[in-house]
């Protein structure tokens, strides 16, 4: 073997290292997911919801954080239906673009009454949201969701 010498050892070194990168990359589109970064968020499309009368609108500038029903005796007799739907987002994100709801603070024990507050339109009586004592977090009731596909629920 012939002496190369410590610039042909760089050159060598240099190109073991760019291999060793492009390898790292293929393992990467192959699956292995610790070379991926993370893909960013998306940004949440906004959407909007009215009482039955239209005395009361809302937009919502977030992401929905949940949606689900809840049966419990509190919410069954707020809306009249055994299985109430809403979608839950974050208090910041949504705004009143009309009129302004009244709050109810029912005196049952039970889950939902002890733990918070209904919110609904004078005018009309339409439950729109309930409100936890606690929390960043807000119920809107998908009965007034302008477009009832942002209630996406998980099987029930």
């Amino acid at each position: 073997m012939t002496n190369t010498g410590p610039t042909m050892m760089v050159t060598i070194l240099a190109a073991l290292m760019g291999a060793g990168v492009a390898i790292g990359q293929d393992a990467a589109k192959a699956g292995d997911d610790t070379k991926k970064a993370p893909a960013p968020k998306s940004a949440a499309k906004p959407f909007t919801g009215r009482c039955h009368c239209g005395a009361v609108t809302y937009r919502v500038k977030g992401a929905v954080v949940k949606s689900s029903y809840c049966d419990c005796p509190g919410c069954r007799r707020a809306t009249g239906t055994l299985r109430a739907p809403f979608v839950t987002v974050l208090r910041k994100d949504l705004e009143s673009t009309a009129g302004k709801t009244t709050e109810f603070k029912a005196a049952g024990g039970v889950k939902c009454d002890v733990h918070g507050t209904w919110h609904f339109c004078p005018k009309c009586g339409t439950h729109l949201f309930w409100k936890g004592h606690r929390g960043k977090e807000i119920d809107i009731f998908a009965g007034t969701l302008d477009d009832p596909a942002v209630f996406k629920p998980k099987a029930l």
